[in-house]
């Protein structure tokens, strides 16, 4: 396969730019009224030898790993909208050029399908599950115009992991025929912020494959919008560890970063190996009267039902059966949306040890004319909400110069004498600022693997705690006890919550400098199976199995879902607990019985965990949500990772027939192509062959291919071959 042969073939396919003023001998100029879309290096794989077998089959699944790759031909390929494209149907088109290759342009006549399969990210909706579209397109190279219609369907959705990394992605099915000139079946994996990041193509099997080694322009951001940081009660739970004061932050993944600033530059991060400390469940919960005992101190009303959210630490040892909260409340306000930090309680049934220590409570606002402390900010709105992004300026609030009674340094209620109130604002002490605030910001967005082995496109939040502390109402340096610059840095993930949290000590010298940590939460769970796969199908039954993950210790149970449309449309309407008749459990895989003879159905599975509150013992079975992530960050596009798969019928035969067989002569083989068939009975093809054409006895099976498959390479014996669709009852005209 030659480089030019390779881009003639597959330029259309990915979606990639260049920016403007980017020139090179191989790369031709594009028109003066242009536009850079995006730029990416890709790499040609080597088809030689053994291929991954999520590349070859890569339906039915939710995980891809095709980390063993290999690849040659890095080369920059651009993606650019132009006016007056001069070829086509439109002047409006789009320009793909890459080096060692001549650019194409590429037209249609309806003002949409070029955009949408260039860059197919960029109309969300259409990377639902089960979303099928036909497009019809001019592609120019020079004085050639080629016309191509484009039928395709997202199949499949989950992690596609690379030799450069993971990738969120939906896999995407198409059908492309160009006219002049053949039929070809494309697999794309498309990032829904990244575009199209692998592709093979082929006839019969992959002719070509070609994968994104880095976006150099054009991803998106990742955002969390309010939903995704402020969820309903007993909704949520996450298991994690802590592993407890003194840990290094060397030690915290495989790269062994020796700061918290040198960890927080990288863009990927694996704390998978981070398997023991103490257990911790985090619940969002109502919280009551009896349970916080600074309500009217804080000057919060209980009336509002505001939540509480819980950190239990769930040791064996009742010394460490402790447990943090935060309360919590949201306000729209003119120009965004903030959640208020309102109070809190650290190590809560603990009474005795130094400052810091010992439980102790804090109030931001209320009867003590308190400033407002500020836990999240939302600055940014769209048609789905309020959201944030990387680049945003930090929050920040509290005391400030101000000084103000913050701090209840025992158990309320059930201590006297020295010390039960401590006030705190800013100050310098030690040669260090502290400004006496409460706040956060946007770090960076990456991607985040964690103990159980999930992984998450994640975006990291600051939260910062910094003030000196004072026995009395002056102030005064006199009686300033302690000094804090807390930091904590957290993984957030849409829809899920926190999958990591590490917390520096109580005085920090600053943000990024130190290198162990006193509090982490390396979330392992609770979360759906890692991977689904569709096994073998019957007329009324479809297998399948999951990969749980790597800890499993707190998952109780398994549920399953089924329909005949995708649950990223409607709601499921059948699953394993109101149908328990229909499904059979064998450890992680199922059979699902009881369906319709040839039809599809989309399916998906999740964890379930019993839990039983430290606090108020109430039992509440948790179930896992949903999983990957929202695409592009957008609450209104939440897919559950499902698998698609169709029931065989044993009496149903195509009626379509096969047209136009054509046969080249590619020594030492032969190349059997045909048109595509739309046949409600289609289970695939089936070339036959024979010696005389006189009777329709004399024609034997050549091969049988799928329904993806329009072409055959082969060297068969016969001089006269027809093919025919094939379905489970037979095969048609």
């Amino acid at each position: 396969m030659n480089h030019l042969k390779h881009a003639r073939t597959l330029a259309l396919m990915l979606t990639v730019a260049m920016p403007a003023g980017l020139t090179g001998s191989a790369t031709a100029k594009a028109p003066e009224t242009a536009r850079t879309l995006r730029q990416a290096r890709l790499a040609e794989v080597i088809l030689q030898g053994a291929l991954p077998v999520d590349l070859v089959r890569p339906e039915g699944k939710t995980r891809w790993d095709l980390t063993s790759l290999k690849t040659r031909l890095s080369f920059v390929e651009s993606l650019v909208e132009v006016e007056n494209a001069g070829q086509g149907a439109a002047e409006h088109g789009y320009q793909v050029s890459g080096e060692g290759s001549s650019p194409m342009t590429f037209t249609d006549t309806d003002s949409v399908s070029a955009r949408r399969w260039l860059e197919p990210q960029s109309d969300r909706e259409k990377l639902r599950p089960g979303t099928r579209e036909t497009m019809d397109l001019f592609e120019a190279r020079g004085a050639t115009e080629d016309r191509l219609r484009i039928e395709s369907e997202i199949v499949g959705i989950g992690w596609v992991h690379l030799p450069s990394g993971p990738h969120e992605a939906v896999l995407q099915r198409a059908r492309v025929t160009r006219d002049p000139g053949g039929d070809r079946v494309i697999y794309r994996w498309i990032d829904p912020r990244e575009g199209v990041i692998v592709e093979t193509s082929g006839r019969s099997g992959i002719d070509e494959a070609r994968v994104v080694e880095k976006v150099l322009l054009g991803a998106a951001n990742l955002v969390l919008y309010v939903s995704d940081l402020d969820g309903p009660q007993l909704t949520y739970i996450t298991y994690g560890r802590n592993r407890g004061a003194g840990t290094t932050v060397a030690s915290l993944t495989p790269a062994g970063h020796t700061t918290i600033g040198n960890l927080l530059a990288a863009d990927t991060w694996d704390f998978s190996g981070n398997t023991t400390g103490i257990e911790i469940a985090s619940t969002t919960v109502p919280m009551g009267p009896t349970e916080t005992c600074n309500t009217a101190s804080c000057g919060y009303n209980l009336s509002t039902e505001l939540a509480r959210d819980d950190i239990g630490f769930l040791d064996a040892d009742a010394s460490n059966d402790l447990k943090n909260n935060t309360v919590t409340v949201t306000e729209q306000r003119a120009g965004d949306v903030t959640i208020w930090l309102r109070a809190g309680t650290q190590h809560e049934t603990k009474s005795s040890g130094a400052l810091g220590e010992s439980e102790s409570r804090f109030c931001y606002e209320g009867t003590a004319a308190r400033n407002a402390a500020p836990l999240y900010r939302f600055i940014h709105q769209d048609a789905t909400g309020w959201f944030m992004q990387p680049g945003d300026p930090d929050w920040a609030g509290g005391p400030g110069g101000t000084c103000q009674q913050t701090i209840f340094n025992c158990v309320c209620g059930s201590c006297g004498g020295f010390a039960q109130q401590l006030w705190t604002k800013s100050c310098t002490s030690g040669g260090s600022n502290y400004s006496g605030t409460q706040g956060g910001g946007v770090v960076k967005t990456g991607v985040v693997t964690v103990p159980s082995g999930h992984t998450f496109n994640a975006m990291i939040l600051k939260n910062l705690a910094e003030f000196c502390v004072y026995l009395g109402s002056s102030c005064s340096s006199l009686i300033k006890v302690q000094d804090v610059r807390t930091v904590s840095y957290l993984w957030q993930v849409p829809v899920i919550g926190t999958a990591v949290r590490l917390q520096s000590a109580q005085n920090a010298a600053d943000q990024t400098s130190f290198t162990t940590v006193d509090e982490t939460n390396i979330v392992f769970g609770l979360f759906p199976p890692r991977s689904i796969t569709a096994g073998t199908t019957t007329n009324t039954t479809i297998n399948l199995s999951w990969d749980p993950g790597l800890d499993t210790h707190r998952i109780s149970s398994y549920k399953i879902y089924w329909d005949t449309d995708s649950g990223s449309v409607n709601s499921y309407a059948f699953n394993s607990v109101a149908n328990a008749g229909q499904v059979s459990f064998a450890g992680t895989s199922a059979t699902i019985s009881g369906l319709t003879p040839g039809t599809t159905y989309y399916v998906t599975v999740t964890s379930r965990s019993i839990y039983t509150d430290p606090s108020s013992g109430v039992v509440t079975t948790y179930e896992s949500i949903l999983y990957p992530t929202q695409v592009s960050g957008d609450p209104s596009f939440v897919y559950p990772t499902e698998v698609q798969a169709t029931t065989t019928s044993p009496t149903c035969i195509p009626t379509a027939e096969v047209a136009n067989l054509t046969v080249n002569y590619n020594g030492p083989n032969f190349d059997f192509c045909w048109d595509a068939v739309t046949d409600p009975c289609l289970q695939g093809y089936r070339l036959l062959g024979a010696n005389s054409p006189e009777s329709p006895a004399n024609f034997t099976t050549v091969t049988d291919v799928g329904t993806g498959t329009i072409c055959f390479t082969g060297a068969p014996a016969q001089g006269f071959f027809l093919v025919k669709a094939r379905g489970t009852g037979g095969t048609g005209p």
